[in-house]
């Protein structure tokens, strides 16, 4: 056992081999009563030596709803209010070493930092980093908008900064360095990632920034979000949005209004009504708005997967039978060139209705604001590019949405990512080589792929990394479809 002075009290850690972890220390105080919809409060000091060998609660959160089992492993049995907690896996306490702060996924909905596959003992081991993974509310617990003068709008993120505070505060007792922390995050955590490089109150508490999956227009204004409280209420049996009745809700109570409101939902505000929302103050301007702005101009990674919306095809069965006709009516509501559009995925390879749609769905939910963000961070700071082409074992998904999860941790052989990633065993060679560049950029601001160079994005050259069976680097895949779609 390894023990750990830090400015709220003593920590006894586990060791394993090649680092020592240190699990569910409380950075804030449980959010209930009136802290529920308040920004965290910092951890209260506690006497004696903390255990820190086994992982805190996770977040209020549903189970079995249309996102469960989509990916392996993504729910957590162990949920309750007193859920701000982090983890932190470290090679020694000695030193000064880059800091990688990983900010889970699940729609701003579910997850939790202690899901096995976020285990960082490995990648920690092997790039001398020190690993943290990280709570905060989700759902409607962190992102109702609430018009009350004692709520405040996106605590989830504001939970997300106070982690980051806690880090900066406390990490150099773990062999980290405060001032070389590096936030990377996949899906909602690409999202959070990206609203926290739009964030005020985040400034200066991490240096670099890796966002996967993350960019998206979900996005919601405070019209919508308010129309998601209003239904999130009635759900509860609430005739109007009161303040005190939504506190004294129970967790699980709350969750389940959350789900029935989610559904009602659907046509209004979306599949997923419980994103963050541009609120003005917690997060003044969009992603891309950020990013155009030159808002803290960190260096940044961005990608996406090649077949991001894939994972969700069952959400449309429609599509797997499109004729030329049905195909055409649907690009229709694009408000671009339907030929146009057609002769570029067609000059990809692309021809087959259901196939371009897939394609069409992936481009429009991800790739091109993945690809707006890059060009306009591009202008103001240094920023690389990615596409991960390494598919899933199912036929016909290609890669989707979160198959890259376990890549950056080495973590492909636990909970059933074996099952759900293509050969498993190679895939793990891959594997390292993500886990390293992540590393590296991490120490330095620059991405390595092994023996392959990685050039810098910029708008005259859109250099892009392929993680696929080989790694190569390519200028401006998929041009004729990105020129499509902006003309």
């Amino acid at each position: 056992m390894t023990t750990v002075a830090t400015a709220n009290g003593a920590l006894e850690g586990q060791d394993n081999p090649g680092c020592t972890a240190f699990l569910g220390i409380p950075f804030a105080e449980s959010p209930v009563g009136p802290l529920r919809w308040a920004p965290p409060v910092p951890a209260r000091h506690w006497e004696g030596v903390r255990d820190a060998t086994t992982y805190g609660s996770a977040p209020w959160q549903p189970t079995g709803g249309p996102l469960d089992g989509l990916v392996p492993g993504m729910g957590s049995d162990d949920q309750s209010d007193d859920c701000l907690n982090l983890n932190i896996w470290t090679p020694s306490l000695d030193d000064s070493r880059p800091v990688l702060v990983w900010i889970h996924g699940g729609a701003f909905s579910l997850g939790a930092g202690s899901l096995a596959v976020y285990n960082g003992s490995r990648i920690a081991a092997a790039t001398n980093t020190v690993v943290v993974t990280i709570n905060y509310r989700v759902g409607a617990l962190g992102f109702l908008v609430i018009g009350d003068p004692s709520c405040t709008p996106n605590v989830g993120l504001l939970d997300q900064v106070a982690a980051l505070e806690w880090v900066r505060d406390n990490i150099s007792a773990f062999g980290g360095d405060p001032d070389n922390v590096t936030i990377f995050g996949e899906s909602a955590g690409g999202g959070s990632v990206l609203s926290l490089l739009a964030m005020p109150a985040a400034v200066g508490t991490f240096q670099r920034a890796i966002v996967q999956s993350g960019a998206t227009d979900l996005l919601l204004d405070r019209e919508r979000a308010l129309l998601v409280t209003e239904a999130v209420a009635r759900c509860a049996g609430l005739d109007h949005v009161d303040i005190d009745a939504l506190r004294a809700i129970s967790g699980p109570d709350l969750i389940a209004a959350q789900a029935q409101a989610a559904g009602e939902l659907f046509m209004t505000v979306g599949t997923m009504p419980f994103h963050p929302c541009v609120d003005g103050v917690v997060l003044p301007q969009t992603w891309l708005e950020a990013a155009a702005s030159g808002f803290n101009p960190v260096p940044v990674i961005i990608g996406t997967t090649r077949d991001e919306m894939d994972l969700f095809k069952m959400f449309d069965p429609a599509a797997a039978t499109l004729d030329d006709a049905g195909l055409r009516a649907r690009l229709s509501a694009t408000g671009k060139s339907i030929d146009a559009l057609i002769d570029a995925y067609a000059a990809t390879g692309t021809t087959e209705p259901p196939a371009v749609w897939a394609r069409v769905n992936t481009d429009t939910a991800m790739w091109l604001h993945a690809l707006a963000i890059a060009e306009a961070r591009s202008a103001h700071g240094p920023t690389w590019m990615y596409r991960f082409d390494w598919e899933a074992a199912s036929s016909g998904m290609g890669a989707p949405h979160g198959v890259d999860i376990p890549f950056p941790f080495t973590t492909i052989d636990v909970d059933g990512w074996d099952t759900f990633v293509e050969d498993p065993e190679q895939a793990m060679s891959l594997a390292s080589v993500i886990q390293q560049s992540w590393a590296d950029f991490a120490n330095d601001g620059v991405p390595t792929l092994g023996d392959t160079e990685w050039p810098a994005f910029g708008t005259e050259n859109r250099t892009t990394a392929i993680f696929g069976r080989k790694i190569t680097v390519e200028s401006d895949p998929n041009g004729q479809v990105r020129q499509a779609w902006h003309a």
